[in-house]
């Protein structure tokens, strides 16, 4: 023998039970597997020669002469000895395959050591060759450690007192470490701090919103996508069925405080809903009144801005809630008074350059939407306009207007409001989806109403004028239907006066001046359910003295008539006043 130890082991001894996943088949290696393993074995061809091949084989079989005698003497034995050889076999198998495994675990160990090892050498090149050690570090290690985050210095030092060096070094270095430490906390600690006063700025101003009556709800930014609080400032529990439905986002600033972000919502084509930010324009609706001077039409009067409204000396985000909503309502109601004006082109409305324009026999009247400028004092207090008092007369009728639009939009918003508390019959769903608002006919009624009652005074008076003061009497009663003057006014009389067709009355009681019979006259001013065409009921009773006159028996009804034109009212009552002097 050579002095070498060749290890080798049999596949019969294992069985085909038993056979070792670890160990290959030489008889079934490919010549790529074959090659690698006899240089393994052989260390190099070159040292391989004929002679030492055949020196092998003789010596192989020469063994393989000596083993089987050896166990031919052993199967000759007692068959006590053969089971003892057996067992011992058994237990060597069982001893080799824990041998096994725990030579698999260290090589697994090793080569778990040897991974960081190079983990550790490649995240320390790559300080300063970040390529080379990008291409050996692991992908665990490289998604979860920057390149070059770990780093080397060589500290070269000459002389006697190297160690005292070195110790003060690395006090230095720990002294560098401590400080940059205590500035990280002290950053940490500091950019804590702000986020905590930011949080507590946010809140405060979110429950300074709550506290003022504001309603709040879960939303979605639509910028970022983040939830949020949002604010609900519309008129949409209040009996509104404007698109716009008044909610905003309370969008929270890098310093903490609150803005108000307006959003609307949108039905998609799919059927779902969109949230987007709505791009706000604040206009406010300003009233003007041009009355013919001269033959020309001049302005007279103008309504005046009420910066109070908006601007109530309270927090930033409680003015920009009250703004918005004020700027709303105005939005509104200008959308409402657009879409009735349409309606009445007959009646001397028109719509001209978002402007709507009425025309009242002598006056024309302007509603128009004008953009909020707050640094313009000059066009808010109409500064420019007050110069005289022809310029300024009707500033309290314009202002007076705007606020009967407004107050009847309010009287919408009920309306609408009473249709929801209903039972939600088939009617009531109609007439909630199909309400016409009345804002400007009530308005242009009221106002056609009152010129047409002062003309029919103006008729009555010159056809009187000839006769004695003490024989006729005339007494006017506008507004009849609502209660007396003298009487406590109430906000329902008001809104039933606005909602109502306007009504008034004219009495004249004429006597004759020689044989004392009275001529009664009642004029009942009306109008129709648009409030713009007149209805004028004209009843003429005749009595044959002032004692039945005032017991109100033994009537001869004369004329009973209705007409829709004053002329007409004129010719009735001078036919009649004639009639009544010349043949009775």
């Amino acid at each position: 023998m050579d002095g070498k130890i060749y290890l080798g082991l049999d596949s019969k001894l294992y069985g085909e039970g038993h056979k070792d996943p670890f160990i290959q088949d030489e008889d079934k290696l490919s010549i790529a597997e074959l090659i690698p393993r006899i240089l393994q074995e052989r260390e190099s061809f070159l040292n391989i020669t004929e002679e030492s091949l055949a020196k092998e084989i003789e010596e192989e079989a020469s063994r393989s002469d000596v083993e089987a005698v050896d166990s031919a003497t052993k199967f000759e034995g007692s068959p006590d000895e053969q089971g003892e050889e057996e067992t011992d076999a058994l237990g060597t198998y069982e001893t080799f395959t824990k041998n096994k495994h725990e030579l698999a675990k260290l090589i697994g160990g090793a080569l778990n050591e040897t991974s960081l090892s190079l983990d550790f050498v490649s995240l320390l090149i790559s300080s300063v060759k970040p390529n080379l050690g990008k291409s050996t570090i692991s992908p665990l290690l490289s998604k979860n450690v920057p390149l070059g985050s770990l780093a080397a210095d060589r500290i070269e030092s000459t002389g006697p007192n190297n160690s005292k060096e070195c110790a003060a070094i690395g006090q230095g270095w720990k002294l560098e470490s401590l400080t940059k430490i205590t500035d990280s906390l002290r950053t940490a600690s500091i950019r804590l701090n702000e986020q905590v006063l930011r949080e507590r700025n946010y809140w405060e101003n979110v429950h300074t919103v709550l506290q003022n009556g504001e309603v709040l709800y879960k939303a979605r930014d639509p910028t970022t996508g983040h939830r949020g609080i949002g604010v609900k400032y519309g008129y949409g529990d209040s009996g509104s069925n404007y698109h716009d439905k008044g909610l905003a986002i309370l969008k929270r600033n890098i310093d903490g405080n609150v803005s108000l972000l307006p959003i609307l919502n949108e039905v998609s084509s799919r059927g779902g809903t969109t949230t987007k930010v709505a791009e706000k324009v604040h206009k406010y609706i300003r009233v003007k009144i041009l009355s013919k001077i001269d033959d020309d039409y001049m302005l007279t009067g103008q309504s005046v801005f009420n910066s109070k409204s908006i601007l109530g000396g309270k927090d930033a985000i409680i003015n920009d809630i009250e703004k918005a909503r004020y700027f709303l309502f105005e939005e509104d109601l200008f959308h409402q008074l657009t879409r009735e004006a349409k309606t009445l082109i007959n009646y001397n409305v028109s719509i001209i350059s978002n402007k709507i324009i009425i025309e009242v026999y002598e006056h024309i009247i302007e509603i128009e939407a004008v953009v909020y400028d707050e640094n313009n004092e000059e066009e808010l207090n109409n500064l420019y306009q007050n110069i005289n008092r022809e310029s300024s007369m009707n500033n309290s009728k314009a202002q007076h207007i705007l606020i009967f639009l407004k107050l009847m939009l309010c009287c919408f918003y009920k309306y609408n409001l009473d249709l929801r508390r209903d039972v939600p019959t088939a009617r009531a769903k109609w007439k909630l989806a199909n309400s016409h608002p009345l804002i400007l006919r009530p308005l242009l009624g009221h106002i056609r109403h009152e010129i047409n009652f002062k003309n029919v005074q103006y008729v009555l008076g010159n056809l009187l004028a000839d006769f004695d003061k003490d024989t006729y009497k005339i007494r006017a009663k506008k507004y009849s239907t609502l209660s007396p003057i003298g009487e406590t006014k109430t906000i329902r009389d008001i809104f039933e006066k606005s909602t109502k067709s306007p009504k008034s009355e004219l009495k004249v009681k004429l006597v004759h001046p020689t044989n004392g019979k009275v001529l009664k006259i009642d004029v009942t001013l009306s109008a129709t359910e648009s409030y713009c065409n007149l209805i004028v009921n004209l009843v003429v009773n005749r009595y044959n003295s002032l004692q039945t006159y005032k017991e109100d028996k033994d009537s001869l009804k004369l004329l009973e008539v209705k007409v829709t034109e004053i002329y007409d009212v004129e010719e009735c009552l001078e036919w009649i006043i004639s009639k009544f002097i010349n043949k009775t």
